[in-house]
């Protein structure tokens, strides 16, 4: 009867409102990027745990007696991430480490930077300091919100993340964790970060055009 099964896509859930949003966003960075051959230099925040509460073995406990058991085993305690301040984005992340990257890496005519749509990411002091250097980043309202897959940057920190907590592992401090991160880091494969990278304008216009449920996508990594 010419019935296929199909394995359902991951992804987030709009009101029409967001996706008239996401599409002109989506559109406007489109004709961007086509009007310019942009170095794009991408920007997200990623937070790591110690373990991976998704894994099973972090979801449970064992008791002989449940009514006995200590509030900490019982009950998992999720603490809110704490953004970061602009104060603190715009002296450890732009001037620490933006501005040299892109003196080292790049030509800064050429640069096109762009940040995730954290409100410490647009404050006016580091809106400020992007322009008094000259490098040009991607306006607010061009960029796509609640829409991982326009960046693939997002797709690869959790493909790291999985790399980092598998099998289980957790890590016992702080230092064991960077160690760890550095070293899945390594295990990357290039060629694979410059495909995800090289489809920017593709998953764009497939957004622009189509919405984001149709530019969903699975990777396959193979390590």
């Amino acid at each position: 009867m010419g019935i296929r099964y199909y394995k359902k896509k991951r992804a987030l859930k709009y009101t029409e409102k967001q996706l008239q949003e996401i599409l002109i966003r989506a559109r406007h960075f489109y004709r961007e990027l086509l009007k310019h051959d942009y170095e794009l230099v991408m920007d997200d925040e990623k937070y790591f745990l110690l373990h991976n509460e998704f894994v099973p073995a972090n979801r449970d406990f064992y008791s002989s007696d449940r009514q006995t058991t200590v509030p900490d085993a019982k009950f998992k305690r999720i603490k809110k991430k704490q953004a970061v301040t602009q104060k603190t984005y715009l002296n450890n992340c732009i001037k620490t480490r933006l501005m040299p990257f892109i003196e080292s890496y790049h030509t800064k005519e050429n640069v096109l930077f762009w940040p995730d749509l954290a409100s410490s990411h647009y404050g006016h002091d580091v809106i400020w300091c992007l322009n008094d250097n000259k490098v040009k980043f991607v306006p607010i309202e061009y960029n796509p919100q609640n829409c991982p897959q326009s960046c693939p940057i997002e797709t690869l920190w959790s493909i790291i993340d999985d790399m980092v907590h598998d099998n289980g592992w957790e890590a016992k401090s702080i230092d064991q964790l960077k160690r760890r991160i550095i070293a899945k880091l390594k295990e990357i494969d290039l060629k694979l970060v410059q495909t995800m990278l090289s489809g920017i304008r593709t998953q764009l216009r497939k957004i622009a055009d189509k919405g984001p449920y149709e530019a969903c996508y699975f990777l396959l990594l193979q390590l």
